[in-house]
């Protein structure tokens, strides 16, 4: 089977499982579940290990993909975010698509669970490799060997892919691994977007990988580009949350927005060398309230000319 003939079966597949949810009469008022169209999942093991498996959601537009393939957002934490992202491309893509930009592909990574997050998966997947770092911590550059060597293939055996417009998106400990990406492996993705990351993991040990990149820019940075983005209010509890004075303490030593504008800025000044960088602090958000504002700004890169 042709590559385009993978693409209608794997959207006739989805949307014949969704029609048979929706197949019957239904009663006024009768309540029926509420589907995504045009959205599927399916379950992957990292090089057939049970003890690593994921969960991989994708959404794809309305519309044909160009000749070219289209963009694709590759998202982390997918289980949490997925849907944000799906209705955030439906709604800007539509108007994108309407003056001739096309949208984008959303694939999500996630885990096979219920549950919004798998900490402890997370916790393993999304941070680098650091001297002492705690057990369980370091296991970045697996994923990244994952991403790149098994699900790239993956969805571009299922979709027509724009190798040319990928875009990377990760939030906290995400965006800790979005900055890893771009410091170890720049060529792998054209777009990264790195939401609130822990900049602040292991006493900043991602700093270090930040001089090696600058001391030794890849030719490819000079044509990637990133957006840091934070919460204004990343310092304060979020509302309802008890008084708890260790908690304040290491939400004040964490100094997300400080870590995250500092490092922009320190990556802008490589100039023309270095990656085109920008940075959004979201006026009134906090840790877990800017999720949506950087998914959103994200969808926005992903499609960008």
């Amino acid at each position: 089977m042709t590559r385009r003939g993978l693409i209608g079966a794997s959207i006739a597949t989805a949307a014949a499982a969704a029609d048979l949810m929706l197949c019957g009469p239904v009663a006024a008022g009768e309540p029926v579940a509420v589907t995504l169209p045009r959205t599927v999942q399916w379950d992957m093991t990292a090089g057939g290990d049970p003890a690593r498996p994921y969960r991989i959601f994708a959404s794809w537009p309305e519309t044909a993909p160009p000749p070219e393939g289209w963009p694709v957002l590759y998202l982390l934490d997918g289980n949490s975010i997925f849907g944000t992202a799906t209705e955030a491309m439906r709604v800007v893509g539509g108007h994108g698509a309407a003056v001739g930009i096309p949208p984008a592909l959303v694939i999500a990574i996630g885990y096979p669970t219920d549950k919004a997050f798998d900490m402890p998966r997370r916790g393993r997947d999304y941070t680098p490799p650091a001297a002492g770092a705690p057990a369980g911590s370091g296991g970045a550059d697996a994923f990244l060997d994952f991403i790149e060597g098994e699900l790239k293939p993956e969805v571009e055996r299922r979709f027509r892919v724009d190798r040319s417009r990928q875009t990377l998106f990760g939030h906290s400990y995400g965006g800790l691994f979005v900055l890893h990406a771009l410091f170890t492996r720049c060529e792998a993705f054209q777009r990264f977007v790195a939401a609130s990351p822990s900049i602040w993991w292991q006493d900043r040990a991602i700093l270090e990988e930040e001089r090696r990149f600058t001391d030794a820019l890849p030719p490819a940075a000079a044509t990637r580009s990133l957006l840091v983005t934070v919460g204004e209010n990343e310092l304060q509890a979020p509302p309802g949350e008890p008084p708890d004075p260790a908690r304040e303490e290491r939400r004040r030593k964490a100094r997300m927005e400080d870590n995250a504008r500092e490092l922009a800025e320190r990556l802008a000044a490589l100039g023309p060398r270095g990656p085109a960088v920008s940075f959004v602090s979201f006026a009134g958000e906090n840790h877990g309230s800017v999720i949506p504002a950087a998914v959103s700004r994200a969808v926005a890169v992903a499609l960008r000319r």
